[in-house]
């Protein structure tokens, strides 16, 4: 049941069979669903808020990046020669956050949270956004906050783990999103 749910699942987020329920009609049908979306980071778009390289960031300076939302298993691990703009993108997704300390600092302490962040993934039917933090050795936790339209009251966790690289330098990520069925009013 939870592999056709999934198989369901990720056939109505790309939009190729008709008829197939909105992921988040799916994800209230059950105590608890989880998918998993390929992510492409873009370099081309990192930026910190005072238009600082990397080495000079101090604690509390905001970033903002964006890239693309692929099907999952569609980016490959090590580094691959994708763009994340290349064809088969089923959305579009953008990450904005706050540095917890300076590049020598995170390096230091590779294991304590390096960002505080917010993740946008914006899909066909809506938008799904999650809250958390990422330490520079990979460690992260993030709380899915709140959603749009067919995924409106959509809660749970997401996570993320680094993949490898894209053409841009930037990682490509695996994120998976955990629903929790919300609690009856």
């Amino acid at each position: 049941m939870r592999r056709k749910m999934l198989f369901l699942i990720v056939l109505g987020l790309a939009g190729t069979v008709a008829g197939i329920p909105p992921l988040a009609e799916v994800a209230q049908a059950a105590t608890e669903t989880t998918i998993t979306l390929d992510v492409a980071w873009d370099c081309r778009t990192w930026n910190y808020t005072r238009g600082l390289p990397l080495t000079e960031i101090v604690r509390g300076d905001g970033f903002i990046m964006s890239g693309k939302i692929f099907p999952a298993g569609t980016l490959q691990s090590g580094t691959p020669s994708n763009d994340p703009n290349d064809p088969g993108s089923i959305g579009d997704w953008v990450g904005r956050g706050t540095s917890t300390a300076t590049l020598a600092e995170h390096l230091a302490h590779p294991q304590e949270p390096g960002v505080f962040w917010t993740q946008y993934f914006m899909l066909k039917d809506g938008m799904l956004v999650s809250e958390g933090w990422a330490a520079p050795a990979g460690a992260n936790e993030a709380a899915l906050v709140g959603a749009t339209r067919a995924f409106r009251g959509a809660s749970g966790e997401v996570s993320t783990a680094i993949m490898g690289t894209n053409i841009t330098g930037c990682p490509n990520a695996r994120v998976t999103i955990t629903f929790e069925k919300q609690a009856p009013k």
